[in-house]
């Protein structure tokens, strides 16, 4: 996703204004060729209407000089920001200069300095309701619950479809941008795929867990407690931090439409044995598209369709 580009310009008080301004709120910045024409005056009273709506967060750039935005501002007594880009460097940044000229544009910016809608060439119209809709939509999807934690679940209906290595890297990938303490990323992945390896795997596995030998990818999750910090009251924070890029992992691949499914039933001595790891298994995870469930007992069939069980939030969260 595109951010926003750096900059700094002055605004009509003659006061510095840079990007930092905007990080940490929803940010609405527009684009108009020269305060005071027709068309410009219109879209500044249009946006000035819908000022507290915006939660008073919209900027206004133009190619104008300080002072000329001072007289826009006390005509029309507009309550957002102006400000004055006279070499028009954020609108190249911006791409939204054209033969010397400014072209009229609008950009939605999210805390944290992102691009998320833009107008290219706007016109004027309704424009700035338009932007308001699309403003506190963004809002709204932003404010819920991720998708993907809504729909990742501990299914176990896996299919044995070969699961492509470009696909596997991207779940790693996410997994690894995980927070660690002082960044030492204590988290270890084995990937088991081959035939011969995941058998091998199988026998470790108790009689519930019998679905696993579906699955065409098993990772092998595994840490030391050195690797990590140990802090004070036996705090060994290898396996949280672990616990977390895992977490990564999970969301990563339900957006990406595949089963991964952590689990705490095997012999971990079987494994460590099995594949010369030396340290503590964390967990297993079994990776695989979603589909199949004629393999299923009837009770992990029920499960598979069955509405998500959680405890009252209240048990679990206390303000005080």
């Amino acid at each position: 996703m595109k951010k926003l580009a750096e900059f700094s310009l002055m605004d009509d008080t003659d006061r510095s204004f840079n990007n930092q301004n905007l990080l940490g709120d929803y940010w609405v910045i527009y684009f108009y060729p020269k305060a005071g024409t027709s068309g410009c005056a219109m879209e500044a009273q249009q946006f000035n209407e819908l000022f507290d709506e915006f939660d008073g967060h919209i900027v206004a750039v133009s190619p104008d000089s300080v002072q000329a935005l001072a007289s826009f501002r006390k005509k029309y007594g507009l309550k957002f920001v102006l400000l004055s880009d006279p070499k028009r460097e954020l609108a190249e940044k911006l791409g939204i200069v054209k033969d010397g000229k400014l072209i009229r544009s609008t950009f939605i910016i999210d805390p944290w300095g992102r691009i998320r809608k833009e107008w290219i060439g706007v016109k004027i119209d309704g424009h700035a309701r338009e932007v308001l809709e699309a403003y506190r939509k963004i809002k709204e999807e932003d404010f819920s619950i991720n998708p993907s934690i809504l729909q990742r679940r501990a299914f176990r209906g896996l299919r044995t479809d070969p699961i492509e290595d470009e696909k596997l890297f991207r779940l790693f990938e996410a997994a690894h941008l995980a927070p660690s303490c002082a960044n030492k990323q204590p988290w270890r992945f084995l990937v088991v795929r081959t035939r011969e390896n995941l058998e091998k795997l199988h026998e470790a596995l108790p009689g519930g867990n019998y679905w696993m030998r579906y699955a065409p990818v098993i990772v092998i999750v595994h840490t030391k407690d050195e690797f990590d910090c140990q802090l004070s009251d036996n705090r060994n924070y290898a396996w949280f931090d672990t616990g977390l890029a895992v977490g990564f992992l999970l969301i990563q691949a339900t957006q990406m439409g595949l089963v991964a499914h952590p689990v705490a039933g095997y012999d971990p001595i079987k494994v460590k044995e099995s594949f010369g790891i030396d340290g503590s298994i964390v967990t297993l995870i079994a990776i695989g598209k979603w589909g199949k469930f004629d393999q299923l007992n009837e009770k992990h069939l029920e499960a598979e369709k069955s509405p998500r069980n959680r405890v009252p939030l209240s048990q679990v969260v206390k303000f005080v």
